[in-house]
C-alpha cells in the first residue's frame, strides 16, 4: 500500500515578506558569521573551506551574524514540525537518526538550513524547530517516506512559517 498524500493548506500564493527578524544583508565586502564562520561573499551565505580561505587571504572581512545563528540565537524558527503516534514511541532513535541525516543532506545544499532543537512538548511526544520552511517540510517528506504515516503542511497567513504534521499509531505502513 502506497503511503498517503501530504496534505497542503494554503490560503495564498505569495507569503507577506514579513518575517519575524530583521534581516540585514551585509553590505557588498565580504562578511564573515562570528558564531559559525559562514563566509557572505557574491550575495550568498557558504561554509566551504576554500571560500573561507580565498576571503581571508585577500579581504579582511567584516563580523555578522549569519540568518540561521541569528534565528538560533533568537529561538524563532520559521518552521515547526510536530511528531506524534505510537510508532514513534518505538521507533524514536531511528527517527531522530533520519532527522539529522536530513538535515545534514540540506545542509550541504544550503548552510542556512538548520535544526534549532528538538523537544517535547505536553501535547507532542516530539517538536524539531527549523531555520527554514523548506527545511521542516523537507523533514516531514523524510520521516513520510521512511516510516509511512500521514503529513499535514500547513502554511501561516501572516507570518512566514510553516508547521507540519506528521503521525502514525499503527504498526501498519500507513496510518
Amino acid at each position: 500500500m502506497l503511503p498517503a498524500k501530504a496534505r497542503f493548506v494554503r490560503r495564498d500564493k505569495a507569503l507577506p515578506s514579513t518575517s519575524p527578524l530583521p534581516d540585514p544583508k551585509p553590505s557588498r565586502d565580504p562578511a564573515i558569521c562570528s558564531t559559525c564562520q559562514a563566509v557572505w561573499r557574491k550575495g550568498n551565505w557558504s561554509v566551504d573551506p576554500a571560500i573561507r580561505r580565498e576571503v581571508m587571504r585577500w579581504n579582511t572581512p567584516t563580523p555578522a551574524i549569519c540568518p540561521a545563528c541569528r534565528s538560533t540565537k533568537e529561538g524563532t524558527p520559521t518552521g515547526i514540525l510536530y511528531l506524534m503516534g505510537s510508532f514513534l514511541e518505538k521507533n524514536r532513535g531511528e527517527i531522530l537518526n533520519l532527522l539529522r541525516n536530513a538535515e545534514r543532506a540540506a545542509a550541504a545544499k544550503n548552510p542556512m538550513e538548520r535544526i534549532i532543537r528538538i523537544e517535547e512538548d505536553s501535547r507532542y511526544p516530539l517538536v524539531v524547530e527549523t531555520t527554514s520552511e523548506k527545511l521542516a517540510r523537507r523533514l516531514g517528506r523524510a520521516v513520510r517516506k521512511a516510516c509511512g504515516g500521514t503529513l499535514d503542511i500547513r502554511f501561516s497567513r501572516e507570518d512566514k512559517l510553516v508547521r507540519v504534521y506528521w503521525r502514525r499509531d499503527a504498526a501498519g505502513r500507513a496510518a
